[in-house]
């Protein structure tokens, strides 16, 4: 398994050393790792710079401009990957020494899927193991399906699965195949927060997918990554544009399946503040009218009912 890691950094000084050497220290070798640096302010390029002559460390790119979007770097570290697949290592996050050699299990046993990933260890702000993915969608789906292993067409685990949950919630945790990641455009529309699952959506449309209950991936909860907390309408948009774009491509996707991703990510005080957002909504109904009067009408239902 040739596997290009990408570990794009902004700010993570205070990680970035074990995210670094939880990859060059694999258990199965990496192919290459390509650092990223994205104008950081700390002193990460301190900490970058000690790797500058490590034989597996292929390319150091330092912005002096910050872009403004991790996504951004994304492209920019897939467009260097020469490997068969790609790891985006995110770098306030770290894997266990056998993440690789489990996803070349998976590799082996589901040759169709090129979307791989596992569980992952959810770690509080002292770095304590406050739970794993698979506990927390098991309670939101009432589910045991992420216990065990499991591989699903790409188009299945779309429609039942990424499109309304997300169930991949950390992009550490997962390997993309290359020819497959470099033939879409992460970018395209750029998002701010949920750029990662319009990039997992795009690739379930041209990949089966397989996961591993093993927890290899450590993720850092509230390290610094975009949240939505205080931009609930933002969210509701980007879900928009992530709903529109798959809709576009699978045209047939059935009324119970948008209605279930508006419900739970597009209703968030949806019709307040209208006439700020007035553009917003009109690029909405021109992109899917569908898709908006959809969200318009459960949206006015859920408003109605409320009184």
């Amino acid at each position: 398994m040739k596997v290009s890691v990408i570990i794009p950094n902004y700010n993570h000084a205070s990680f970035l050393k074990q995210r670094i050497d939880s990859v060059i220290n694999q258990s199965i070798e990496v192919k290459e790792v390509i650092l990223l640096d994205d104008c950081s302010t700390d002193d990460s390029l301190e900490i970058i710079n000690q790797y500058k002559t490590h034989p597996l460390v292929k390319h150091i790119v330092v912005n002096t401009r910050n872009s403004g979007s991790p996504f951004l770097q994304w492209q920019k570290g897939i467009d260097l990957a020469s490997g068969e697949w790609i790891w985006i290592a995110e770098s306030d996050d770290f894997a266990h020494r056998d993440f690789l050699k489990e996803m070349s299990m998976l590799a082996s046993e589901y040759p169709n899927a090129g979307f791989l990933y596992c569980d992952s260890n959810i770690l509080d702000v002292n770095d304590a193991i406050g739970g794993s993915f698979a506990l927390a969608k098991s309670k939101r789906i009432n589910t045991h399906r992420w216990d065990e292993i499991h591989t699903n067409s790409g188009k299945d685990e779309l429609l039942q699965f990424m499109l309304v949950y997300g169930t991949v919630n950390n992009t550490s945790a997962a390997i993309f195949n290359a020819s497959i990641l470099k033939s879409i455009a992460v970018t395209t529309p750029l998002l701010r927060y949920t750029g990662d699952k319009l990039v997992f959506c795009k690739i379930l449309l041209k990949t089966d997918i397989a996961y591993s209950p093993s927890k290899y991936n450590y993720y850092r909860a509230g390290s610094g990554k975009p949240k939505h907390t205080n931009d609930y309408f933002e969210y509701a948009f980007e879900h928009f544009l992530i709903l529109a774009s798959v809709f576009n491509e699978v045209p047939q996707l059935e009324k119970t399946i948008i209605k279930k991703v508006i419900v739970e990510n597009i209703q968030i005080n949806f019709l307040s503040q209208m006439p700020s957002r007035i553009s917003r909504y009109m690029k909405m109904l021109f992109l899917s009218p569908k898709i908006f009067l959809s969200i318009l009408s459960i949206n006015l239902y859920r408003k109605l009912k409320k009184r």
